[in-house]
């Protein structure tokens, strides 16, 4: 049988450091993954992302298993290309929506594919 615990604040032990239950919500990650991108990318592990899009070279779009409240949610990125210096960027353009989001990575010069790690903080549907 599933218990439930019903609280309006989190405390330590010595009650000196406390924090509400609306700002560990509204604080925790919503969806992470960690994709192995180059070739065809896939989700290597990954919390509230159900699959992984090829846009092209240096493109991914994430799908999350359960929907962002809107599209107004904030990914944040890093990757790993062979030691190079590259950058990676959130795509809106590519159909940021409540299901999905997508980022892009690059060198200076060109697009490249890489192993991705992304973070989705926002609100649930």
């Amino acid at each position: 049988m599933a218990s439930i615990l019903r609280v309006n604040t989190l405390t330590d032990a010595s009650s000196n450091n406390s924090t509400a239950m609306s700002t560990i919500n509204q604080g925790t990650a919503k969806a992470w993954g960690n994709t192995s991108g180059v070739g065809t990318p896939a989700l290597a592990d990954s919390f509230n992302m159900g699959s992984v899009t090829d846009l092209g070279t240096g493109g991914e779009r994430f799908t999350f298993s359960s929907a962002m409240a809107n599209a107004n949610f904030s990914t944040q990125a890093f990757l790993d290309h062979n030691s190079s210096i590259v950058t990676i960027q959130q795509i809106p353009d590519y159909g940021q929506s409540t299901t999905t989001t997508s980022v892009q990575s690059h060198t200076t010069s060109a697009a490249v594919d890489a192993d991705v790690h992304t973070t989705v903080h926002g609100d649930l549907a």
